[in-house]
């Protein structure tokens, strides 16, 4: 890989891996005063997963630091910090006074506010001035979301698909400190540093933030602007006159230093350049995700990573290799230049789809994969990156499972019966059947919960929950409707197993009674078919008002009926 080709692409891989997670939220009106806390005192809250409100003057506008999403900074007499949304937008000014609620978070190491609300007050702006500061990071680490402003000498520059930095030192000769002042990609104001030479001497004024892209690196702290006219060059230190610079030019042109100059230049780009090839292979090999550049279906290059997640001892045994023995037949076009990059520019990337790769024992590997195109040893290539999302989708799953589940039964809860029932009407509407609905209630559950307490009557709806359980078969649908009411969908069911079902619930709740329980546990049955022609919950209102009325009648002539159809009335016990 040549020098070129691989900064391209380990500056998409980092521009990759660094796309911020979206917040959510409304806005609202904000809380009391009386609620409100000290910035250092919210900031303190940090990781106890609860919602604080903060107050204070605006030192930045919305819109200055992002133009794609909603993040400003305020500050009180304690300290200062940023505010970020995606979701909230309102209009805020320099000196605007803002009240924000939301949780406070570390997002690459920047503790900011994620708000669900924030509110403008209706008072006079005023603005903040600037703290003047040295540059000194442990200095400049003690006021974090702050306004500062800092003078020093321009050490380096440069400019990324991130944005754009430029390194200030203090012009003490013995200290060389040095801070990092960042103009990020989608900053909402016009700030070009390219008008910025080294050496030039500047006075910045922004905000502090900090960065940190892994947790064993060390914090750094940079200063980010606001808009232009927080960057300004400064005086030039004493001691230096023009006469000395014309000086100095004179003898460089006599003495042939044009030609020194340049080649030092060279010797100092090239270094540079091997200093940033160093740096962007240590970030490749640490890279948590799979790296593959392929072209014309060959694999070219790949990380260790790739090497690791197809069970490869080393990445150089995939060089060569075809990527069609790697990736699953159904997610070839997931992978295809043609397919995934068609109408996409250069350097742009295409949607994260999820496909399937395979390993080298042909075990499947669920991946989630980001493409762009690229340059490798000067020739068009497809850059591929893959993230293992095997244990995110058995937490998805896993997650899907608990929200249609009753927590207490162990049976599916209202939402899951509402689904499943609604799959099985459509299923009955096309082969012309006719589901049979099942409604059980707990008898007597308040008695049992004033005379025994709510464990007992906790224990009791279980009970009855595990005696329906036992009692349908795996394709019929059973939940736990309300606090002491059931319901069972029969897909395959008739009228004479319907009428079955009070009595086989009934030595089902004897068989799992312990003999020693203290009050008695039974349950009122019914049965009623459900009209596949209706929507789901007409027919259920429909069966529901039919064993109701039968219920009812049941209960005035004090006997038990003998049933005449599906839709009588069973009671156990």
């Amino acid at each position: 890989m040549n020098s070129r080709s691989f900064v391209v692409i380990t500056a998409f891989v980092s521009t990759a891996i660094a796309i911020p997670a979206a917040v959510s939220g409304q806005v609202a009106v904000a809380p009391s005063r009386g609620s409100t806390l000290s910035i250092a005192h919210a900031i303190a809250l940090q990781g106890a997963g609860r919602d604080v409100t903060v107050a204070g003057r605006a030192v930045v506008g919305s819109g200055q630091l992002q133009s794609s999403a909603f993040d400003i900074a305020i500050q009180d007499g304690s300290g200062g910090i940023r505010i970020f949304s995606r979701s909230t937008q309102p209009v805020v000014h320099v000196g605007d006074s803002v009240v924000a609620t939301g949780k406070i978070k570390s997002y690459r190491g920047n503790i900011e506010l994620a708000a669900t609300r924030v509110e403008v007050a209706n008072a006079p702006r005023r603005p903040v001035l600037p703290l003047d500061l040295p540059i000194e990071q442990a200095v400049i680490a003690r006021h974090p979301g702050q306004l500062i402003r800092v003078h020093g000498r321009v050490a380096g520059f440069g400019r990324s698909e991130g944005g754009q930095y430029l390194r200030l030192r203090d012009d003490s000769p013995t200290t060389h400190r040095i801070l990092t002042v960042w103009v990020p990609a989608n900053h909402g104001a016009s700030i070009d540093l390219a008008r910025i030479r080294e050496r030039d001497s500047l006075i910045v004024v922004g905000v502090v933030t900090s960065y940190q892209d892994n947790a064993e690196d060390p914090v750094v702290w940079q200063v980010v602007p606001r808009d232009a006219a927080d960057v300004q060059k400064g005086l030039e230190p004493s001691g230096r006159s023009a006469r000395t610079v014309w000086i100095a030019l004179l003898v460089s042109i006599i003495t042939g230093g044009l030609l020194a100059l340049a080649r030092l230049g060279t010797r100092r780009q090239l270094r540079t350049l091997r200093e940033t090839e160093a740096r962007y292979a240590q970030i490749l090999a640490l890279l948590p995700d799979a790296v593959i550049v392929h072209a014309h279906g060959d694999i070219l290059f790949t990380n260790p990573a790739a090497a690791e997640l197809l069970g490869l001892p080393s990445e150089q045994t995939l060089a060569g290799q075809p990527l069609a023995r790697y990736v699953h037949p159904d997610a070839l076009s997931s992978f295809s230049e043609d397919e995934a990059l068609r109408g996409t520019p250069p350097f742009a990337r295409a949607p994260r789809p999820r496909a399937r790769m395979l390993d080298t024992a042909g075990n499947v590997v669920d991946v989630e994969v980001t493409m762009s195109r690229c340059v490798y040893h000067d020739r068009p290539a497809t850059l591929v990156l893959a993230r293992d999302i095997t244990a995110q989708l058995r937490y998805e799953r896993d997650l899907h499972a608990l929200a249609l589940v009753d927590e207490l039964t162990g049976l599916q809860n209202r939402r899951a019966f509402t689904l499943f029932a609604e799959q099985e009407l459509a299923r009955a509407r096309r082969h012309g059947s006719t589901p049979v609905l099942v409604f059980a209630d707990l008898d007597r559950l308040k008695q049992i919960n004033d005379e025994h307490g709510h464990a007992a009557g906790d224990a009791a709806i279980r009970l009855v929950a595990s005696a329906l359980r036992s009692i349908f078969r795996e394709t019929d649908i059973v939940a736990r409707w309300s606090g002491d009411e059931f319901v069972a969908l029969m897909v395959d069911g008739s009228g004479e197993a319907a009428l079955l079902i009070a009595g086989r619930l009934e030595a089902a709740i004897a068989t799992h009674t312990p003999y020693d329980l203290p009050y008695v546990v039974s349950a009122s049955v019914g049965a009623s078919p459900l009209d596949p022609a209706l929507p789901l919950r007409d027919a259920m209102e429909r069966a529901d008002a039919e064993l109701y009325a039968q219920k009812k009648r049941n209960r005035r002539s004090k006997i038990r009926p003998t049933p005449i159809g599906i839709d009588a009335v069973q009671h156990v016990r």
